[in-house]
Formats: structure tokens, C-alpha cells, sequence
């Protein structure tokens, strides 16, 4: 079931409207102020939860009175951010892929505590990617095969997760390694580059977030 969180961070209308609109989504649930964006986007979720602290009143009023059983309210003092229960939420109702948008902004902290959202779903053995108009970040413990054609953007950063990813190998990228130790506390795996049809990521431990970015 391929599902889609809509949740309070920074969107760009234009390209989420055209993100969605290009998907195939099986399950769309929308996480407190993601409701804002759904109601001027004229898209109506399948679930509706959080505890609307930041959601426009207007948009939780309209929600509400024509909706009311995809609604699932929770208190603001509680131990999972809106985020997180939907991904929860997701993952319960059979979820075996995951997109968020509106997972990135100018909240640093909600930005960081989204990143370990994608080590939950990865735990759950749910892909999932946080997409914004120059991000796709993705977290992998086995590594994967990025092809050309389906690259979100001209970069490609390897991000360790853990303190370190061992036995690193690279082949395709414009900076190959073989058998490498990347470690945490330096930029080393920032700004590669995809040479050829497709690069490959290959790992022995360790966990590494994979951020295709342009400008």
C-alpha cells in the first residue's frame, strides 16, 4: 500500500499539488497543520489526526463538519510528535511504502526528529522518503542502486546514521570507494555525483541516510 503523509512543515504548493497529482497513492493521511495545505489543495485525506494546535481554524471547521469519522484528535501534551502518529498510523493500517511531505523547514528540530522518523519506518521494513522541491532523503542498512533516470536531483549525499558505516563501496559515482569506513563527525560523503546509467551502494554495517538535493 503505497501512503502518503501530508504533515506542518514548510510546503511549496505548486510542487506538492504536482507531486501528488503524479502519484499513485493508496492511503493519504494528514498530520495537524498539514490539514491547511489539503484544504487549499481541495485534497481530502483518508485519515486526519493530530492535536490541531497549528492548524488553521477555517480548515479544521471544514474538515470536521463534512468528515468527521477520518478525524482523530490527540491531546497536545503527549509523547509522539503529529508526525510520528501518522507514520504509526501508516504502518498499522499495512503501509509497505511511506512518503512525507512537509517533513522539512525552518524547524531544525522537527526537521531532525523527522529523519529519525525514517529509522522507525526502516525498523518496521517500511521504505520511506522525506520529499521537498530540492530534497529526497532516504535511510538504508543495506545499501541500494540509484538509477539515472529516477534521481531526484543532481547530488547525492551519504550521511552516516550511525557513528559509522563500514565496508562502504561506491560504484557509478563520480567518487567511488571501495571497502570504506565513513564516519560520523565529518562531510566526507557530501556531493557526489551519479556517472553512468545507474550507481550502486553497497554496505556491510552501519546505517546511512541517502539525501538526493539540488539547488
Amino acid at each position: 500500500m503505497n501512503s502518503l503523509i501530508i504533515t506542518g512543515g514548510q510546503i511549496d504548493l505548486p510542487f506538492t499539488k504536482r507531486f501528488i497529482e503524479n502519484g499513485n497513492w493508496d492511503l493519504v493521511i494528514s498530520a495537524d497543520s498539514g490539514l491547511n495545505f489539503c484544504r487549499e489543495a481541495s485534497v481530502v485525506p483518508d485519515v486526519i489526526l493530530g492535536d490541531f494546535d497549528s492548524a488553521d481554524t477555517e480548515a479544521l471547521r471544514y474538515f470536521k463538519e463534512r468528515y468527521p469519522e477520518r478525524m482523530e484528535v490527540f491531546p497536545a501534551e503527549k509523547d509522539e510528535t503529529d508526525t510520528e502518529l501518522a507514520l504509526l498510523r501508516a504502518v498499522e493500517l499495512g503501509a509497505d511504502a511511506v512518503t512525507i511531505l512537509g517533513g522539512t523547514g525552518t524547524r531544525l528540530d522537527h526537521v531532525l526528529g523527522n529523519l529519525h522518523l525514517l529509522k522507525m519506518a526502516m525498523d518496521a521494513g517500511v521504505p520511506c522518503a522525506i520529499v521537498d522541491p530540492h530534497n529526497r532523503i532516504r535511510m538504508t542498512d543495506c545499501g541500494m542502486t540509484l538509477r539515472k533516470e529516477e534521481q531526484f536531483g543532481d547530488y547525492v549525499s551519504l550521511i552516516p546514521f550511525t557513528p559509522q558505516v563500514e565496508g562502504l563501496t561506491l560504484r557509478g559515482f563520480a567518487y567511488e570507494v571501495e571497502d570504506f569506513t565513513l564516519q560520523s563527525g565529518k562531510a566526507r560523503g557530501v556531493s557526489n555525483e551519479i556517472r553512468g546509467d545507474a550507481a550502486v551502494i553497497e554496505m556491510k554495517s552501519g546505517i546511512l541516510l541517502v539525501i538526493e538535493a539540488r539547488d
